[in-house]
């Protein structure tokens, strides 16, 4: 049963933004954004994932950033529901993208969902009334358009910000990501995406 609530949370709560095609930096460990008293504890939800994106490309060139992912939901009594965001920063001076694509591990499209600019970066986020289940493992894809003028390299550190140990009640309050992240237990997974620029 706890499965299957984590099946109906995913559904509602996952948010995504992906990554790049080349050499990675090792992932910074999972990181407690809210208080340390809230977060005196490991995630109930645990995330792994491989970042790839374009290796090289020129300026004002369009970067694809693909994030294969593995969830793992801790065993209890108690069944508790989580939200999900993907993201991070992007090189600077990319543009936003406007939505991120959720693949089967088949490949199969299974989603496409919103992407916001925030203050720590852009973030990626499913609706809740999304028709498909989450998988626990799969692939999301970004795409962005570099800046025109800029360096030889263009730098993204991207990965997973998830709240999770919510009731049922204050999940489906639907909380903004802002709010989630000041009022619950937050935890966050990032690695660094490198790509060569040429002029």
């Amino acid at each position: 049963m706890r499965r299957a609530v984590g099946l109906t949370a995913l559904t509602a709560g996952f948010a995504l933004v992906a990554v790049a095609l080349s050499p990675l930096a090792p992932a910074q460990a999972a990181t407690c954004v809210s208080s340390v008293k809230k977060c005196e504890r490991d995630p109930l939800v645990k995330i792994k994932f491989k970042a790839k994106g374009t290796p090289r490309d020129h300026q004002g060139g369009r970067v694809t950033y693909t994030l294969d992912y593995t969830m793992t939901w801790a065993e209890s009594f108690a069944p508790y529901w989580a939200s999900f965001w993907v993201g991070g920063s992007l090189p600077k001076g990319a543009k936003t993208p406007r939505s991120a694509t959720l693949l089967s591990p088949s490949g199969k499209r299974l989603a496409t969902f919103p992407c916001h600019t925030y203050r720590d970066g852009v973030w990626c986020e499913i609706p809740s009334d999304v028709s498909h289940p989450v998988p626990y493992k799969g692939t999301i894809v970004l795409k962005t358009t570099l800046a025109r003028h800029g360096g030889r390299t263009a730098t993204a550190k991207l990965g997973f910000d998830s709240v999770d140990g919510l009731g049922q009640k204050d999940y489906e309050r639907n909380y903004s990501r802002t709010t989630s992240r000041d009022r619950f237990c937050a935890f966050r997974t990032a690695k660094t995406v490198v790509t060569k620029v040429r002029r």
